[in-house]
């Protein structure tokens, strides 16, 4: 196991250091082209309970929650239901979900796995004149409170990933293949081991100075501050088990 000051990296944020117009498929919700802005951050999401005013709408299948757990105050509605769900009267969406139906002003944050869903079903809640909605991704919504309820464990904000040249004491390890990286960009700051060498190099098979040799940076010891990226997060989850 690696130390304890590990946080998550959002999918997006390795994603958007790279984005280009032509990512976005035509909505600008997608997670390489979504606003920072418009991205819920793990404190608006732990803040909830206090603010029933903002409905947190969790778009993946219910065999996935089943699997991960709810996001507490969250309600389900898969994605490809979204648009027939939010057109419901407001009487007959407070008895089918025990919510009032947000009024096109009202904050609504979409979830899902990676955020591909959520910016689709963001989207679709735009041509129905919703306006005032967020979306939150992360490797895993339905465990998220249990990983940064652990130790010292978060999900690493867009802000953070931005300013982590001023902070060299913050190592970013991007665990996906090279060749993904090709295609998407290096992460700035970032260093890339691929999740299958991640025991290996963290381990004590690797000397420290092997480790700066091959990454060009020192080997973090057990507490120091690392941010794990991939994807969608499952490799973030599973390298930091490794």
């Amino acid at each position: 196991m690696m130390g304890n000051n590990i946080v998550w990296l959002l999918s997006w944020c390795g994603v958007v250091v790279a984005a280009s117009p032509n990512d976005c498929g035509g909505n600008r919700f997608a997670p390489a082209c979504i606003e920072p802005q418009l991205v819920a951050t793990t404190a608006d999401i732990d803040d909830l309970p206090n603010h029933p005013e903002k409905l947190l709408i969790d778009v993946r299948e219910p065999s996935e929650l089943a699997s991960t757990g709810q996001i507490p105050t969250s309600i389900n509605i898969p994605l490809k239901t979204v648009a027939a769900e939010l057109n419901l009267s407001p009487d007959a969406f407070e008895k089918k979900y025990g919510r009032k139906k947000p009024t096109t002003s009202d904050p609504i944050i979409f979830s899902c796995r990676s955020g591909v869903r959520a910016g689709q079903a963001a989207m679709e809640a735009d041509k129905l004149g919703f306006k005032n909605f967020s979306n939150k991704r992360s490797f895993n919504t339905g465990n998220l409170y249990a990983c940064c309820s652990v130790s010292r464990m978060s999900i690493a904000t867009y802000e953070e990933v931005l300013d982590l040249p001023n902070h060299p004491e913050k190592l970013l390890v991007d665990v996906r293949n090279p060749d993904e990286l090709a295609e998407t960009g290096k992460i700035p700051t970032s260093i890339n081991i691929p999740l299958d060498k991640v025991k290996q190099a963290f381990g004590p098979e690797t000397s420290e100075e092997a480790f700066a040799q091959q990454y060009g940076v020192a080997k973090p010891g057990l507490e120091h501050y690392l941010i794990l990226s991939c994807r969608t997060g499952r490799r973030s989850q599973m390298a930091l088990e490794a």
